[in-house]
Order: C-alpha cells, then structure tokens, then sequence
C-alpha cells in the first residue's frame, strides 16, 4: 500500500512539473506571452486530467478510500473582455492563467496577538497566488489593538468568534468563507510568498483532502532557540513528520496548519469544538478517509516558538489533554510513541523514582551537550525546556484521559438499579 501512494505522489508530481508550477502561468511579457500562457494551461489541464485518472486508479488498486478529488473549476473564469484586454497586455498579472483558479480564503485565528499579527499579514499581502479573495481574522474577542492592527491591511475581512478557541474560529471561517479553498494561518507565523500557491499545487497534485508544509520554526534569543532545539529533537518532539524538513512530498499523519477545499472539511463535519488544542491532528485522523493528508516541504512557512517556559508549559499542557481527547474520541489513532511520558510519569511516581530520574537526567544532559557544540547559550535554555514540555504534556494528556473517563461514567445508566 505504501508503494502504491509513493506512486501516486510521483505521477501528481510528474505531472505538476510538466505544467511548469502556479507561477509558470502568469506572464512577465504583457502582451507577447499571454497566448502562449493561456495554451500552456490549457496543456497543463490535460496532463491534470491524466494525472488524476492515474491517481485514481492507484487508489483503487491500493484498497484506499477516496473522497472527492479536488480540481479546477471551469465555472470560475476569466470574462471574454478580460481575455481580450489579456491579449491586449491589460492585466496579464490576474487574467492570464486564472481560469479555472480556485478563489481562496485565508483563516487567520487570532486572540490577543498584537505583536505578531501585522508580520503575518504583510506576509499575506504579497502572495503571488492570482486569487486570492479575502483574508478572514476570526477574532475571539481580543482585548488589545489585534483587529485595529489587522485592518490596517488589504483584503482583511474581521469576523467574531463566539467560541474564543481555534477550533470555533476556523468553523467560523468554514461558514463565512467566500473561497473554494481555505488556507488556515496562524498569527505566529510568516509563510513563504509562495505559499498559497504551492498549497494549491500541492491539493491539485496529491488529491489529498487536506495539504500543508512542516513547521519551521523560528528564533532569536538564546531561550528561543533552547525552546526550538527542544522541540525539533527526537526527544523532545518525537517522530512527528511535519518537524521534518527533509524528504519528498508524501503522505502523512498530520500536517502544520493545512488547507484544503472548503467542502471537504464541511462534509467532514468541520472541526471539532470540543478540542481546545490539538483540533488539526483530530481532524487529519478523520481526513484519512477522504482522500488523506499531504506534506509538501515546498510549503514554507516559519512559526515565532515561545521562549517563556511559563507560556511553553501551558501550550504543551493544552497539547497534552487534548491528544487524550483525540484518542478517546477515536482510540484507533494511539501510537505506542504517545505513552511513553505518561510512562515516564508512572515511572516518577513509582518506587524506581530514583533510577527513572536519573535516567531522564542523564538522557536531558547528554541531548543538550550536543546542541551545546553548535549554540552554547541555547543548550541551557534546551535543557529546562525538555522537562517543562514533558511534564506539562504528561499532565495535561492524564488530566484529559480523567476528565474522559469521569464524563463517561455521568453519562452511563446506572447498572445497579434494578426494574420496576
């Protein structure tokens, strides 16, 4: 079955790169270019065609099950004035290779992000995607200037999120979305001037339900770059693929942030609000089914990491009880890799404490010595991040588990009451 996807993301790759890319098809010769743009896209929709009919084959062949494929929309083109002013060297930027573009609606969360959200959208403001409609910021009720900050730029549209959490916000921008496709952003992060882009590209090539790029992280200050040595290490971030920056484009668990055709994610039964973290991964695990999830390096994109241990902690804390919400939700998505703090914590509480600490210790220690070749004043910053993230994951996963199980058992008929 691996083999069979691996085949898949090589003739959707194939075929991407015989068409020349997104940006192949807007012309930087207004006038001399614009037919030959429009006849390139035209030969690039054919090998789209076979491409697809392929992928879909290698499915059937795989066992796989296979939601709706996305595609490029004939009904949203370029107008005949359009093309005749496109031929005239008028407005070759937009109306040269537009037709059959999905429009697309970045969904920007945001609470209290002042300080970050103005970088992320002048990042947004220079996208080289031709249609791109609005940038939605689903506010949960900021108490600083984030909405004045962010109505300062171009296609913003404000909307209010009633639910304050990121989950409610982007099933907020699933309804209010004008776009076929939904790009989710986070406030923290600067994406690629490509960006929108490639994540087309990449939901076109693939047939995936839900694409996106690794998450790269970005940091200045000792501690910050401490919190991304921990997070990036196999000890501190686990096997995680989207940590990754190496590899080819391939199929994956989950992906950072993500985008995806908005009907898609609809039919899936959009996000689920329950989550107060870890709600993308919950709903990569049901996208699995409907087409599955895809990681393009290509997709690039960089995240400010938090180098307070306090604000660390509580994000790990968040992550960790709502990893044990996904696998109530859904047991089948436990990896054996996810018990392996809680164990640790077992382990802490056992009467083996002392040999299990100095274990850990010893594993800290050594793991922070090899950053310390490269980033000194970092290495420190690593080695009290390591515990904080452990800690405050294994806490918040046990903390998640009980509050599951306790519900549980509210909600269940008392057995011990006999019939009347």
């Amino acid at each position: 079955m691996a083999s069979a996807f691996r085949c898949v993301g090589t003739v959707a790759r194939r075929s991407w790169s015989a068409c020349g890319g997104v940006r192949h098809l807007r012309t930087s010769s207004p006038g001399s270019s614009a037919s030959a743009a429009r006849a390139s896209f035209a030969g690039c929709a054919s090998s789209r065609a076979t491409a697809g009919s392929r992928r879909r084959q290698q499915h059937a062949r795989a066992g796989r099950t296979v939601g709706r494929l996305p595609r490029w929309r004939g009904r949203r083109c370029v107008t005949d004035a359009q093309r005749s002013r496109d031929d005239n060297g008028a407005g070759v930027g937009v109306g040269v290779g537009v037709r059959g573009y999905p429009d697309v609606t970045v969904a920007l969360p945001v609470l209290d992000e002042e300080s970050h959200v103005d970088s992320c959208l002048a990042a947004l403001d220079v996208q080289d995607y031709p249609r791109l409609v609005e940038v939605l910021v689903v506010d949960g009720g900021s108490s600083d200037r984030t909405v004045d900050v962010a109505m300062r730029h171009p296609r913003v549209r404000v909307v209010e999120n009633p639910g304050r959490t990121r989950p409610a916000a982007m099933n907020v921008a699933l309804r209010e979305a004008s776009g076929e496709v939904v790009v989710r952003v986070d406030a923290r992060t600067v994406v690629a001037p490509d960006y929108v882009a490639r994540c087309v590209a990449a939901l076109e090539s693939s047939g995936a339900a839900i694409v996106g790029g690794p998450m790269r992280l970005a940091a200045t200050t000792p501690a910050e770059r401490g919190v991304r040595a921990a997070m990036t290490s196999r000890i501190g971030g686990g096997p995680a693929e989207f940590r990754r920056d190496a590899g080819p484009p391939r199929f994956v668990d989950t992906v950072y942030l993500g985008a995806f055709y908005r009907d898609v994610v609809t039919g899936l039964g959009g996000y689920d609000e329950e989550f107060g973290g870890n709600e993308d991964a919950e709903l990569a695990f049901r996208a699995q089914r409907a087409g599955g999830v895809y990681l393009d390096p290509a997709i690039r994109s960089s995240y400010a990491v938090r180098g307070n241990l306090r604000a660390l902690g509580a994000q790990y804390f968040r992550y960790g009880r709502a990893r044990a919400g996904t696998i109530r939700k859904h047991p089948s998505s436990l990896a054996p890799r996810q018990l392996a703090v809680p164990l640790l914590l077992a382990g802490v509480l056992s009467p083996w404490r002392r040999s299990v600490l100095a274990s850990y210790a010893g594993l800290v220690v050594a793991r922070s010595a090899l950053e310390a070749r490269s980033d000194p004043p970092a290495a420190t910053f690593m080695a009290a991040a390591l515990p904080v993230m452990h800690g405050a994951w294994g806490a918040g996963f046990v903390q998640g588990l009980g509050r599951g199980f306790a519900v549980a058992a509210r909600r269940a008929p008392s057995r011990t009451r006999l019939p009347t």
